[in-house]
């Protein structure tokens, strides 16, 4: 485990006890729990494992692949929806200097506007929408506009369902792409709910004129120490769901005139996978064409703007998905959603398609992202 990932789960370690301490403690004004001896351990225990879910899950992970996830992710939902009302309990009581106090009609409000919180976030999570961008490159293509459709973070697993993916499939065959570019974190962490649930020949019947490309993301290799979990395994269960795998690839198209590159994750490091520098994938393309860039991370947006990336695409960040969660992303990205424009440069960062962990997004929605690329007529190659 790398120092930043230590201190990553520490934080959220630290911050997940406080917030339960918190809950169990305004648990007991607003409901009237008068709890003594035995009785009040029960509580307190039964308190810590509600709001520890996730990391509960993440310590007894592979016991259950689909119960315990279910249970507990949807406990974790829950508990962030208790305790966003619960803020809001407090600060109107805060307001109204105490005059508020707990009786039967605030213990139903608060438990009626909890569940509706959920269903809210549940549904923004997987109720995606479609998202337009323009784009206009000055450099000479064979072409005068392209359409690219981009699908990111669908954490496909155990939970995900056919109904989910084929309505992504559908929607995206509706948007008549040139290209579909899936831009990392397809699979949650393991291969098999991807090919035992049969969602590889779902993804084959994406269309789009010349293909669909996908990349790997941080969870691509979450699991590739495992049997049949390996790279070369996940590779050609991409390429077999009619996916073109773009691992430090270069694909240059000369009837359009234009290259696409796709670079392997920033996080292939911690698997003993080295990823190519992105100066040595740039001295094998043509500058004077347009580039487009996928990547899963958005780490970095001065260097390719430096050497002559006229597009990236990627996603990673799901936008925060919760909130205050966007707002430390902020301090950690350039970029943590949407447009990002510098002179010839653009950054396209995606929230993702569906969601991570707790089924909810709050302050956040799903999407599938469409890019409608221009390029300058009075430089257009005949």
């Amino acid at each position: 485990m790398g120092f930043v990932n230590f201190i990553t789960i520490f934080i959220v370690f630290v911050v997940s006890v406080l917030a339960t301490i918190y809950l169990g403690k305004r648990w007991l004004f607003w409901f009237d729990f008068y709890v003594t001896g035995c009785c009040r351990f029960i509580y307190w225990i039964v308190v810590f494992i509600a709001g520890l879910s996730l990391i509960f899950l993440k310590i007894v992970n592979g016991i259950s692949t689909y119960w315990l996830p279910l249970f507990c992710n949807t406990i974790t939902g829950l508990i962030i929806c208790c305790f966003f009302v619960l803020l809001i309990f407090d600060t109107v009581r805060w307001l109204s200097k105490k005059q508020v106090k707990p009786n039967l009609w605030l213990k139903i409000a608060y438990i009626v506007i909890v569940v509706l919180l959920f269903c809210f976030g549940h549904e923004m999570a997987i109720n995606p929408k479609i998202v337009y961008y323009q784009v206009k490159i000055n450099k000479p293509a064979n072409t005068e506009h392209l359409r690219i459709v981009q699908l990111s973070d669908i954490h496909i697993n155990e939970l995900t369902t056919h109904q989910f993916i084929q309505q992504m499939v559908d929607d995206v065959n509706k948007l008549n792409a040139d290209f579909i570019v899936i831009t990392g974190d397809t699979l949650d962490k393991r291969l098999k709910p991807f090919i035992q649930n049969d969602f590889d020949l779902q993804f084959r019947q994406l269309k789009a004129k010349y293909g669909t490309y996908v990349i790997f993301g941080n969870h691509e290799y979450l699991a590739t120490n495992e049997v049949n979990n390996r790279e070369e395994d996940i590779i050609s269960a991409f390429r077999q769901a009619g996916m073109k795998v773009l691992k430090d690839d270069i694909i240059s198209f000369d009837d359009l005139g234009i290259t696409i590159v796709g670079r392997d994750d920033f996080s292939s490091f911690l698997y003993d996978v080295k990823r190519a520098s992105l100066s040595d994938l740039i001295m094998f393309t043509d500058t004077n064409t347009p580039i487009i860039l996928l990547d899963h991370q958005p780490k970095d947006l001065n260097e390719p703007a430096e050497l002559g990336v006229d597009l990236m695409i990627s996603g990673h960040t799901h936008a925060g998905q919760i909130f205050p969660i966007n707002l430390v992303e902020k301090l950690m990205y350039k970029n943590t959603y949407g447009l990002y424009q510098n002179h010839h440069f653009t950054s396209i960062v995606s929230s993702g398609y569906g969601f991570w962990g707790p089924p909810i997004r709050l302050m956040t929605r799903s999407e599938i992202v469409v890019i409608d690329i221009e390029f300058d007529k009075s430089i257009h190659k005949e």
